[in-house]
C-alpha cells in the first residue's frame, strides 16, 4: 500500500493472517525502531507517519514490555472503575439529548452528541477540564491524519502540561491513579511512558467511540429493515453494536508491526524489517470469515470482529466503549423516533479512521 509522499508499506486486510499477525510477538513486534527502512534512511523521517509512530505507549512495545506497561495502566483502568461510570454516562446522555430536542429541527449529530458525549467521558475519567475538549479534539484530529508532521510534538506537550498540573494537584481521576501507579516490585511509569500512554487513552476514549456513534446512526436509518427489528425486539442492541463495530469500524487501520525475520503469507515473502499494516476495516469484510460479508445483518451470530483488536492489544477501553454505545444509541432512537438523514456526510480526512467529518439530522421529539 502507498501512503501520500511515496510511503510504501504492506497491508494485512483478510481475517486469518491478520490475527495470526497480532498474536505471534515472535515474527511481528512493534515499535518504530523495528522499521529497517526508517531506521536505514531510506524512509523520510519527517514524514508525517513517520512523526507519527515516535511513540512510547504500550501500544508500540512487545512482548514483556508491553505486558510491564499494560499491567501499570490496567491496574488503574478498572473493570470496577469503567462500570461506575454508568449512572454519569447516562446523565449526559440525557443531558444532550434534552439540549438536542430543544432545537426540534436539524443538528449536526457529532457535534452535538457523538462529540461531546464520550469526550466529556474520557475527560471525567482521566480528571481533565471542559475547557480542554476543543483543544484535545484538534488535536486528536491532527495526530490522526497522518498528514501533519507538528502533531505529535504539539500532543505531546499539551499532555505533558495536563500530567504535570495532576502532579501538583492529585485527584481520583485515571492520570492520577497512573502517576501512583506501582507494580509489585516497586515499577512505575517513567515520565515519557506517562505523556504517550495518557494521549493513547485520549485518543482510544473517545475518538473510535464518537465515530461508532455517527457510524452506527447512519447504519440503522440507512437499513430501515434493521431498525425495525430493534424497535420490535426481534433483535438486540448488543448484537446490533457488534454489527455496527464490524461493518463500520471507526478504526479502519492502524501502523505498523514489524517482521522479525523473512515471513511467507500466502504465497508472499514480506522481508524482515518491513512495516506491515494492520488493516482492521477489510478484514472485518473478509469473505473467508464472514457470510454476505458486506450485508449488514444485526441478526448475525454475534461476529468476532476486529474492531477492537486482537492479541496482547486487544483495546484496553472495549468495555467502555460498549458501555457507551449501548446507552447512547437506544436513547437517542427513544427520545427521537423519527430521526432522519439529511445533507451530505463528508469524511473525516484521515487514512485511519473512518467516520464523518459532520452529520446532519433532522430531529422530531418524541410527542
Amino acid at each position: 500500500m502507498a501512503f501520500p509522499g511515496n510511503l510504501e508499506v504492506w497491508a494485512l486486510t483478510h481475517d486469518a493472517p491478520l490475527r495470526n499477525a497480532l498474536a505471534d510477538e515472535s515474527v511481528f513486534v512493534r515499535g518504530w525502531r523495528n522499521w529497517r527502512a526508517l531506521m536505514a534512511g531510506e524512509v523520510d523521517p519527517t514524514h508525517p507517519v513517520a512523526n507519527m509512530l515516535r511513540v512510547e505507549s504500550m501500544l508500540a512495545r512487545s512482548g514483556a514490555d508491553h505486558k510491564r506497561m499494560r499491567g501499570l495502566v490496567q491496574a488503574a483502568f478498572t473493570r470496577r472503575r469503567v462500570e461506575a461510570l454508568r449512572p454519569r454516562i447516562e446523565e449526559i446522555t440525557n443531558e444532550l439529548l434534552d439540549r438536542m430536542a430543544e432545537s426540534d429541527g436539524v443538528v449536526d449529530l457529532k457535534a452535538a452528541y457523538s462529540f461531546p458525549l464520550p469526550i466529556r467521558v474520557i475527560s471525567e475519567l482521566l480528571g481533565l477540564n471542559e475547557e480542554d475538549h476543543l483543544t484535545l479534539q484538534t488535536l486528536v484530529t491532527r495526530t490522526l491524519s497522518g498528514t501533519d508532521p507538528e502533531a505529535n510534538a504539539d500532543a505531546f506537550t499539551f499532555v505533558a502540561s495536563l500530567i504535570e498540573a495532576k502532579r501538583k494537584n492529585l485527584d481520583d481521576g485515571l492520570i492520577s491513579a497512573m502517576i501512583e501507579a506501582r507494580a509489585e516490585d516497586g515499577d512505575r511509569l517513567s515520565e515519557t511512558e506517562l505523556i504517550h500512554n495518557t494521549l493513547l487513552l485520549i485518543i482510544g476514549g473517545f475518538e473510535t467511540t464518537m465515530g461508532m456513534i455517527s457510524n452506527s446512526v447512519q447504519l440503522l436509518l440507512t437499513h430501515p429493515d434493521q431498525l425495525h427489528l430493534l424497535r420490535t425486539g426481534q433483535a438486540s442492541w448488543e448484537n446490533a453494536i457488534e454489527e455496527c463495530l464490524r461493518f463500520e469500524s471507526a478504526v479502519v487501520m492502524l501502523p505498523f508491526l514489524y517482521t522479525t525475520r523473512d515471513v511467507e503469507i500466502d504465497g508472499i515473502t514480506i522481508p524482515a524489517g518491513d512495516a506491515v499494516l494492520i488493516g482492521f476495516g477489510p478484514a472485518n469484510r473478509d469473505p473467508q470469515a464472514y457470510d454476505d460479508p458486506d450485508r449488514f445483518d444485526i441478526t448475525r451470530p454475534r461476529p468476532r470482529h476486529l474492531a477492537f483488536g486482537h492479541g496482547a492489544h486487544l483495546c484496553l477501553g472495549a468495555a467502555l466503549a460498549r458501555l457507551e454505545l449501548l446507552i447512547a444509541l437506544p436513547a437517542l432512537f427513544e427520545r427521537f423516533p423519527d430521526i432522519t438523514l439529511v445533507g451530505e456526510a463528508p469524511p473525516t480526512p484521515t487514512v485511519f479512521m473512518n467516520h464523518p467529518l459532520s452529520r446532519p439530522v433532522l430531529l422530531r421529539p418524541k410527542p
